[in-house]
């Protein structure tokens, strides 16, 4: 097992152009950290930096207390599993699996050993005589996820193993990547754009975008306590819904007025940080669809109304998502199926004050966000 520190690592590529800069990160021992972000972002140029695929322009790698930047990737001890499953298609799946541990001049009887306990632990015993050509996707890739346990690695590496498969099997092999990493106890980084996939993995999540971390967190945190507007509208399913607007002081309370003239009355704490350093400012709300509904949630919460017209209304059994269109944009909202609406149709919801989110208007950062994690 592998304790991995990154510092203030960067990827240059010519002209100056940087895939990922000032890259620091503490991943601890057993750890299963995600990096997630939009393509392009440089999340799987830092886990190729990290296995030693790509150099390092600038920063340190540490990989339990070495300096890891010059070592070359056999003698890092990672194993990476790739997207596209990289097997041998002329081998049997078992000696696709014993491929790493036979150049080693590993015993016979070991390898036997050690095949034998990974195919039952990943379940394709059955499939230990075919070749890969006979086999389905998610085969392939618990293969694939066999061959790098082979080595007893002192970590894992994941580029996108599971973006190849089907949505029903996507969710049968996340389950088993997370039972596999309880088993193993070993260190995985893995890279998807999967945000569904990093929040339900994932002890810690970093985001990323343009090659620069936005924010580290548990998959909960994140959600809950985002760093910017970012991070807000890329974690979430539905985006979080945002409306720019201004903070103004009303007749006995605080008020956010959207660019279309909406009022919302603040709370009482949303007002004691927002009206000193806010007022007249430029200022985003950000409200997620679960608290947006069609009717006050919870019992003598401070709630404000919003109308809009509905363009769309997916139905998917246990709850329904309302979008809405008014002069501030577009939203969704996630409501019971009894309070579903015909398209074209004027509906009138209930925003939850309480958990808006406030962003500033010029860095986009939370302005909430210190404050709440010192509260």
């Amino acid at each position: 097992m592998a304790e991995i520190v990154l510092k203030d690592v960067c990827k240059v590529f010519e002209k100056n152009q940087y895939a990922v800069k000032d890259f620091s990160l503490h991943i601890r021992d057993g750890e299963f950290i995600v990096f997630v972000g939009p393509s392009g972002c440089g999340k799987s140029t830092t886990l190729r930096m990290i296995a030693g695929l790509e150099d390092i322009s600038s920063g340190e790698l540490w990989i339990d207390d070495e300096l890891s930047n010059y070592t070359e990737p056999g003698q890092r001890d990672l194993s990476m599993v790739f997207q596209s499953y990289a097997l041998y298609p002329q081998m049997s799946v078992y000696d696709n699996m014993a491929f790493s541990l036979s150049v080693r001049k590993v015993p016979k009887d070991e390898i036997r050993q050690r095949v034998t306990q990974a195919a039952e632990m990943l379940g394709i015993t059955s499939l230990l005589d075919r070749r890969p050509a006979a086999l389905s996707g998610g085969q392939k890739q618990r293969v694939a996820i066999g061959s790098a346990i082979m080595r007893k690695p002192r970590a894992f590496l994941m580029d996108e193993p599971l973006s190849n498969l089907d949505a029903k099997l996507r969710t049968h092999m996340r389950v088993e990547l997370a039972e596999l990493h309880h088993k193993l106890g070993t260190t995985f980084i893995y890279v998807t754009h999967d945000q569904v996939e990093a929040m339900t993995l994932a002890d810690r999540i970093v985001v990323m975008k343009a090659g620069i971390v936005q924010q580290v967190a548990a998959p909960e945190e994140l959600y809950n306590r985002p760093a910017n507007l970012f991070v807000a509208g890329f974690i979430g399913s539905p985006a979080m819904n945002f409306m720019p607007g201004t903070v103004r002081k009303a007749d006995g309370c605080a008020e956010f007025v959207t660019n279309a003239g909406q009022v919302f009355t603040l709370t009482n704490r949303q007002a004691d940080v927002l009206l000193p350093a806010y007022a007249g400012k430029a200022v985003t709300l950000g409200i997620r669809p679960e608290d947006l509904t069609a009717r006050p949630a919870r019992p003598g919460g401070h709630y404000a109304s919003m109308s809009g017209r509905v363009t769309a209304c997916e139905g998917l059994g246990h709850y329904a998502i309302l979008h809405l269109l008014n002069g501030d944009g577009e939203f969704a909202a996630r409501v019971e199926p009894a309070d579903a609406a015909e398209p074209d149709t004027e509906k009138t919801l209930c925003l939850d004050m309480a958990a808006a989110h406030f962003f500033d208007g010029e860095t986009g950062e939370n302005i909430f966000f210190q404050w709440r994690n010192d509260a």
